[in-house]
């Protein structure tokens, strides 16, 4: 099981039983109650933030003829208790979703213009994944577009990438045009375009026949001609002297 818990009946009443538990760093709270002779029912109640997400019920009428009533109705409502918290913490760990089935959900979300559900979706997936850098980069950036709060988002962005750069992870170089680019459409967004050419740019040093930069500076008419204008903008040379250009200039 993913999910993680740790339960503590902090209250055990004749007619209650009341836990804290915590799944992926969130914590809810579970109460079960007897509902009176009237119903003969036991309810138990998952919160969160005070609004039921779960809630399960058994009957006991067939308890209550019984000499051990009293102790019967005790251990039927903790057995309930405790199913009622299992149950709820597998069917957490079914719903939660790896880092790539996020980002598809992403990608598609954005395919179909919907950049408000695809917020939604990446601040579920950092509730899992809060410190992965690139959940954080398109975070970041959708922050700026969608929540129209430039300075928050480039400011997500930078963390990201230099998140992302401190990780030291082999092959990093190869990742790197996918954070320029969320960089460089939050700066976009809040209308610094000199920033912005330069993420663009950057990311291009790394990668350069990159789609989604190329298009980027041409629709601002910023796209440079290769260092070797003979060779394509793809070959190892054009791209090793455009690295060092980069490291030059900086």
């Amino acid at each position: 099981m993913t999910s993680k818990s740790k339960i503590n009946i902090v209250s055990r009443l004749s007619s209650e039983f009341s836990s804290d538990i915590k799944a992926d760093n969130i914590t809810y709270h579970v109460q079960t109650e007897d509902m009176g002779l009237k119903t003969c029912k036991v309810i138990s109640r998952v919160f969160l933030k005070g609004e039921v997400v779960l809630s399960r019920k058994t009957d006991y009428a067939h308890l209550v003829k019984l000499e051990t009533f009293s102790q019967k109705l005790s251990s039927l409502m903790e057995n309930h208790h405790k199913t009622t918290i299992d149950l709820f913490l597998k069917d957490k760990a079914r719903q939660k979703k790896s880092k790539s089935e996020y980002f598809e959900d992403v990608k598609q979300l954005l395919r179909k213009g919907g950049s408000k559900e695809a917020l939604r979706t990446l601040r579920k997936a950092l509730e899992n994944f809060p410190t992965d850098p690139f959940l954080l980069s398109y975070y970041g950036c959708l922050v700026a577009i969608a929540e129209n709060n430039p300075k928050e988002g480039i400011k997500i962005c930078r963390e990201a990438l230099a998140g992302f750069k401190s990780s030291g992870s082999f092959g990093s170089e190869f990742f790197y045009p996918v954070f320029y680019l969320n960089l460089g459409r939050a700066y976009l967004k809040g209308n610094n375009k000199v920033e912005a050419v330069k993420a663009f740019k950057e990311g291009l040093v790394h990668d350069p026949e990159n789609h989604d930069l190329l298009w980027e500076l041409t629709k601002l008419g910023k796209r440079k001609q290769p260092a070797v204008p003979f060779l394509d903008r793809g070959n190892p040379i054009n791209k090793y002297i455009g690295l060092l250009i980069s490291k030059v200039s900086k």
